[in-house]
C-alpha cells in the first residue's frame, strides 16, 4: 500500500475526506512519517519498519500503549486514530513543535510528571506486553548487553573511521565490558537470576527522553514514538532517559529526575541499589549503539556520521568508567 492510499483509506475510516496533500518528514531511523493535510486539519500518517530478521510488531506495540494513554486521559503523546496491521500504516494526531534545543529544570519535572501520571495508571496496564528488550533481573541485563558486545566483532576496516572505532573497542570498550562484569559479580553474585517482582516493575515508554519530544507553542513538552512501551525494570528506564547519547543530560539535571521518579516506585531502596550497579553496564550499552553504525550491514545516517557516533560511543564509555 503507498501512503497516498493509506492516508486515503484511514481517513475514510475516521469519516474524513481525501487528503489535500501528504508531505514526508525527516526523522525516524527505522519508520517513515508523512504530514498529511486535509481540509484544516493536518494528521500524522506512519509506516512501521518490518523485516524477516526483526519482525517486531511495531505498530501493534505503539497502538496499545497509545490507546491506555488515551484512556486515562493523558495529553502527552498523540492521539491514536485509525492503523491497517496488514500494511503497517497508522494514522494518528499530527503534534506541531519542534525538538528542544535546550533542557530546562522545567522540562525535567515535566517528564518526570509524564511517568508518574503512567504509572499511577498501572492497574489499567495490565495487558500490556514487556518492553522490547525487557529485562527483569540482574542476568538478563547482562545478556542484553553481552549481545551487543559480540554483535562488534562483526566490523571490519573499511575506513580509517572503522579503524578507529576497531581500536576503541579494543582498547577500552572491552576491558571495561570485562571490568563491568567483575564488578556486577561481585556486588550480586547470590541474586543475578533474581526476577523483579511485577509490583516493582514499571510502565515505560520505552525510548524515552528528549531526542523523543516536541516542544509546543506555549513553551510544554509532548513526547512521540513509543513502538516499544511497556513494562520494564524502573531501573533500565531511568537510566536510559539521563544517558540517551543523543540528548545527554548533564549531572545536575540527570539527579533532579532521578530524585523526582525513585520515590515512584515500590522498593525504592533496592531501586536506588540497582541504579549503581547498573549504570555503568548500561552507559556501556549506550556506547554499544551508537557503534552499530559502524557495523557492516548498517547504511550511512548522513544526520549521523561516522565520527559522531564514536565521539558518542566514547561519551558513553567514558561515564560508564567513572561510575565504577
Amino acid at each position: 500500500m503507498t501512503p497516498s492510499h493509506a492516508a486515503f483509506t484511514l481517513l475514510a475510516h475516521i469519516g474524513k475526506p481525501p487528503p489535500a496533500g501528504i508531505t514526508p518528514l525527516a526523522g525516524g531511523r527505522n519508520n517513515h512519517v508523512w504530514r498529511v493535510d486535509c481540509g484544516n486539519e493536518t494528521f500524522l500518517l506512519k509506516k512501521y519498519f518490518w523485516s524477516d530478521s526483526d519482525p517486531r510488531d511495531r505498530l501493534g506495540q505503539e497502538w496499545a500503549f497509545l490507546e491506555f494513554l488515551q484512556s486515562i486521559g493523558s495529553a502527552k503523546a498523540p492521539s491514536p486514530l485509525a492503523r491497517d496491521s496488514t500494511s503497517r500504516f497508522a494514522l494518528m494526531e499530527f503534534i506541531p513543535g519542534t525538538p528542544p534545543m535546550e533542557i530546562t529544570k522545567s522540562d525535567i519535572l515535566d517528564a518526570a510528571r509524564f511517568l508518574t501520571e503512567i504509572n499511577a495508571a498501572r492497574e489499567f496496564a495490565k495487558n500490556l506486553p514487556p518492553v522490547s528488550e525487557a529485562c527483569f533481573s540482574i542476568q538478563e541485563h547482562l545478556d542484553s548487553v553481552a549481545s551487543r558486545v559480540t554483535r562488534l566483532e562483526r566490523i571490519t576496516a573499511a575506513s580509517k573511521y572503522h579503524l578507529e572505532a576497531i581500536h576503541f573497542i579494543q582498547s577500552t570498550l572491552l576491558p571495561l565490558w570485562d571490568e563491568i562484569r567483575r564488578h556486577i559479580g561481585k556486588n550480586c553474585s547470590d541474586s543475578r537470576t533474581t526476577i523483579l517482582a511485577p509490583e516493582k516493575r514499571c510502565l515505560s515508554p520505552s525510548d524515552f527522553g528528549f531526542h523523543n519530544a516536541l516542544r509546543q507553542p506555549n513553551g510544554s513538552l509532548r513526547f512521540v514514538d513509543f513502538e516499544y512501551a511497556g513494562w520494564d525494570d524502573p531501573a533500565k528506564t531511568l537510566i536510559d532517559f539521563t544517558n540517551q547519547p543523543d540528548r545527554l543530560l548533564p549531572e545536575n539535571l540527570a539527579t533532579l529526575f532521578l530524585e523526582n521518579t525513585i520515590p515512584l516506585f515500590a522498593g525504592a531502596g533496592e531501586l536506588r541499589k540497582r541504579l549503581s550497579l547498573l549504570t555503568p553496564l548500561y552507559q556501556l550499552k549506550w556506547s554499544c549503539i551508537c557503534l552499530n553504525a559502524f557495523l557492516p550491514d548498517r547504511p550511512l545516517d548522513p544526520t549521523r556520521p561516522l565520527t559522531d557516533q564514536l565521539v558518542r560511543a566514547q561519551t558513553s564509555a567514558l561515564r560508564a568508567q567513572k561510575n565504577l
